[in-house]
Parts: C-alpha cells; structure tokens; sequence
C-alpha cells in the first residue's frame, strides 16, 4: 500500500527517511535530512520517472533485504552503527541506487529553506528575483566546521 504522497509505502518511507538522516544527521546546529522531511523531496524527484521511481523502490527493497539478511531485523529497529553497516554493503552492491539517493539528499538539503537560513543564505525577494551567482564566502562557516554528513 502506497501513502497518499506518493509511490512508496509506508515502510519505505519509513526507511527512506531513517537513510536521510543517516546520510545528513543532525547536529547542535543542523537538522537531520530526514527530519526536515526530505523523504517528500526524494520521492518527489523519483516520482516524475518511471525509471526513477523503480530505482528507488528497487533500491529501498534491497536495504530492507539486506538488513534482514544481515542481522535477521528489519532496518528500521536496528540501531545506528548496523544501519551505517547496511548502507555501505547497499552503496557497494547498488551503486546507481546509492548515488541517486545521496544526490538528491544533497539537492533537497542545500536547497531547504531552513537550512539556507541556518547557513546564512539570504535569498532576494521572489518578485524581484534576478539570477545572482551563488557568493561563496556565505560557506565559509560551513568550510571551517567539521563535516555534519555521515560518509557511509
């Protein structure tokens, strides 16, 4: 059974969004991706694609096979470090998979209107919108912390 916004179950989701936040997690000054809710954004993005959303239900599938197949629990009652495990064995068996999940991570994170805010990012008006070039020197707070995403 699929939820109301979108193709993926509820499981998926579930898991999608445990995955998010294990990719981008939280910190005293961040949010986690999963807890923004970019579970939404990636299923929006995959939703537009046959192809993509079979990827990514695919993809999801095979995280919750490894998990069982790994410690006989589904993904979402294992605890940080055996989902962190899963992830890596996912990232090397499903490559394609793995790379379109952190790349939309990465989209729906950096383009989060929270998270421009906590970064510093100030956007002009959208009446007024003119395209300027991204000014660099905003990220130089994020440069000189240490990294916030987990590298699986």
């Amino acid at each position: 059974m699929t939820t109301s916004k979108g193709f993926l179950n509820q499981s998926q989701r579930e898991n999608l969004t445990l995955t998010l936040d294990r990719l981008i997690p939280a910190t005293e000054e961040m949010p986690g991706a999963g807890a923004l809710g970019l579970a939404d954004f990636v299923e929006r993005a995959a939703g537009g694609s046959p192809k993509a959303r079979r990827l990514f239900t695919d993809g999801l599938t095979q995280l919750e096979i490894a998990a069982v197949q790994k410690s006989g629990t589904p993904f979402a009652q294992l605890d940080g470090p055996a989902r962190e495990s899963v992830l890596k064995e996912l990232q090397a068996q499903w490559p394609a998979f793995f790379d379109a999940l952190l790349r939309q991570c990465y989209n729906g994170y950096y383009t989060n209107p929270q998270v421009l805010e906590l970064i510093g990012y100030e956007s002009s008006n959208p009446a007024d919108y003119q395209y300027q070039p991204l000014d660099e020197t905003l990220l130089e707070p994020q440069r000189q912390r240490a990294p916030f995403w987990t590298q699986v």
